[in-house]
């Protein structure tokens, strides 16, 4: 029995594919959720086969959320659900070590097909975005070969901190989502300016829509 968690902060969607996998042999949604920060908590306690996660959350995005489950439940693969065709999200999502990258807008068994080799310990990705797989895993071969990149780095921790902020939490907030003091969500604000060269709230926020940490309709 393949059990599977499901995160998407569409209640309405996540029923609808929750319906749908209910009526394949041998799965099991044991867990739902609507952000990247429940995912994370309930991966860490029920360890399952397979987590399906939508990459635009509230909290903890897709991307970040799939970083911390590698380190958590290393056993657990991960499929993206999403209707990102962008190369960023694609390249990002790969970095953070998925297993399958399913378009919402593409048919209901390619993510019964990503659950099935995902629990086998096999990678699917939906034919739309073959291409854009293919070029992203050669520059990463390239950049493994010596190339270097001039992007800002940003810790995990960083990361969270900028979507949240970016999503306006106050820094007793944010303190209290991470359980971390409200002098530590200073001082990684403080640097995270620092890093990106800005200055104010507005300027973080451009900097988390442009990495992909939330996402403007």
């Amino acid at each position: 029995m393949t059990t599977i968690i499901l995160a998407d902060d569409h209640e309405l969607v996540r029923e609808s594919i929750a319906s749908l996998l209910r009526e394949e042999p041998n799965f099991n949604v044991i867990s739902q959720c609507s952000n990247g920060r429940q995912l994370v908590k309930l991966v860490d306690q029920l360890h399952p086969n397979v987590v399906v996660v939508d990459i635009s959350m509230s909290e903890l995005n897709g991307i970040d959320a799939a970083l911390q489950i590698r380190k958590i439940s290393p056993k657990t693969r991960v499929i993206a659900l999403t209707i990102h065709m962008d190369e960023a999200y694609i390249r990002d999502m790969l970095n953070a070590g998925i297993s399958g990258y399913v378009l919402k807008c593409g048919a209901a068994k390619d993510l019964v097909e990503a659950i099935r080799y995902g629990a086998k310990g096999k990678v699917y990705f939906s034919r739309e975005i073959a291409d854009a797989v293919n070029k992203i895993q050669n520059n990463n071969n390239k950049n493994n070969n010596g190339s270097s990149t001039s992007e800002v780095q940003l810790t995990n921790r960083e990361r969270e901190v900028l979507q949240l902020i970016a999503e306006g939490c106050s820094s007793a907030e944010i303190a209290g989502k991470l359980h971390i003091s409200e002098t530590t969500v200073k001082t990684h604000r403080n640097n995270l300016m620092n890093k990106l060269n800005v200055r104010d709230v507005a300027g973080l926020t451009r900097h988390a829509i442009r990495l992909k940490l939330i996402y403007i309709e």
